[in-house]
């Protein structure tokens, strides 16, 4: 009986929004070189009350990120460009409280599960793929983290996060490879 009481309070979402990636190389103690690409990411998550104001909400979103590089050297155009597609599983926790009639501000934290479905760089005619090329880029993160969201009338969500990266996605003892995200988007709750 509780957890059909449960059911009828959870509450459904479908959101999409911006998506600001960095890729960041540190090569043995010296360098560290930040890569960033932006896109956009999309999904379902689902929310479910467990105290007053407390909230866990698991979700599934896609995401993808690119980034366009040209320069000329000599007067001949060089054109590079990267693009990553990954899955992102959330598990957040949310507290937050109204602020007035049907707005409710939250604050949410919490790891999410991420994994690399593709990452290409293509030059030209060539693309190389990091991923399946005998790259030693690794598929799976563990990424922690927070935000903060505002809700109007139980119908519509805006929220901004940030997520870090914890696994060094890189197999080798020269280099770590970390993945940090950006995103803040809108999500219509049914």
């Amino acid at each position: 009986m509780m957890l059909l009481g449960v059911n009828a309070m959870a509450q459904p979402s479908i959101g999409a929004g911006y998506l600001s990636s960095t890729e960041i190389v540190k090569s043995g103690n010296s360098s560290t070189t930040r890569t960033p690409l932006n896109g956009f990411y999309a999904g379902l998550s689902y929310t479910l009350p467990i105290a007053s104001g407390f909230n866990f909400t698991p979700g599934v979103y896609y995401g993808m990120a690119m980034k366009s590089n040209a320069t000329s050297i000599f007067g001949i155009k060089l054109e590079g460009k990267q693009t990553d597609s990954f899955i992102n599983v959330p598990l957040h926790f949310s507290y937050g409280g109204e602020l007035g009639s049907g707005l409710r501000l939250f604050v949410y934290g919490g790891p999410s599960a991420s994994v690399a479905i593709a990452s290409k760089i293509s030059s030209g005619n060539t693309t190389y793929d990091r991923l399946a090329d005998n790259d030693n880029l690794q598929r799976f993160d563990i990424m922690l983290g927070a935000g903060v969201g505002l809700e109007f009338n139980d119908l519509i969500r805006f929220q901004v996060g940030y997520d870090w990266g914890m696994l060094n996605r890189y197999d080798s003892d020269n280099y770590t490879v970390r993945r940090n995200q950006l995103t803040a988007g809108v999500a219509f709750l049914f």
